[in-house]
């Protein structure tokens, strides 16, 4: 009778700590899809980038649509003059679609140099944002994965 209420009181403790790992898993994002677009008025003096980006997340990540920025690669990001976000609207039950524009000088670039640029370091690199619940995560996307970081603490 003691060895079975002792299993009994193993496996319940076991059930309740399984059960605590389960609940304190890390939140996911995926950025599913990515699609960029260059241009520039009739100068060539200042050139833009359209983005267009589905990101997939978990239940325990919470976005605030407002707070989502795109993560720039630093050559274009010291060279912005205006950035726009288009649409941040959720699509889908833990799905969001993130368009916009960044305009940017590219006064003393040539065509190669951006494409050169481009080839180096991704145009668009990923998201920035804060949940509902007040935490900055950056999400990167390297090669087909996306990387997740919380920000401070």
């Amino acid at each position: 009778m003691r060895k079975t209420m002792a299993l009994i009181c193993l496996l319940f403790l076991l059930s309740a700590c399984s059960f605590s790992a389960e609940s304190k898993s890390e939140p996911e994002l995926q950025i599913s899809s990515l699609s960029l677009g260059m241009g520039e008025n009739e100068y060539g003096t200042v050139q833009y980038v359209r983005y267009s980006m589905i990101l997939t997340y978990s239940d325990d990540l919470r976005i605030n649509e407002k707070t989502l920025e795109p993560l720039l690669a630093g050559w274009i990001e010291e060279r912005v003059l205006d950035h726009e976000i288009e649409l941040a609207d959720e699509i889908d039950d833990g799905q969001i679609k993130l368009e916009g524009k960044v305009t940017f000088d590219s006064n003393g670039l040539t065509k190669r140099d951006i494409i050169t640029f481009e080839k180096i370091e991704e145009t668009i690199q990923g998201v920035v944002f804060e949940t509902k619940a007040g935490k900055m995560y950056q999400a990167v996307l390297v090669k087909d994965e996306t990387k997740l970081k919380k920000i401070g603490d």
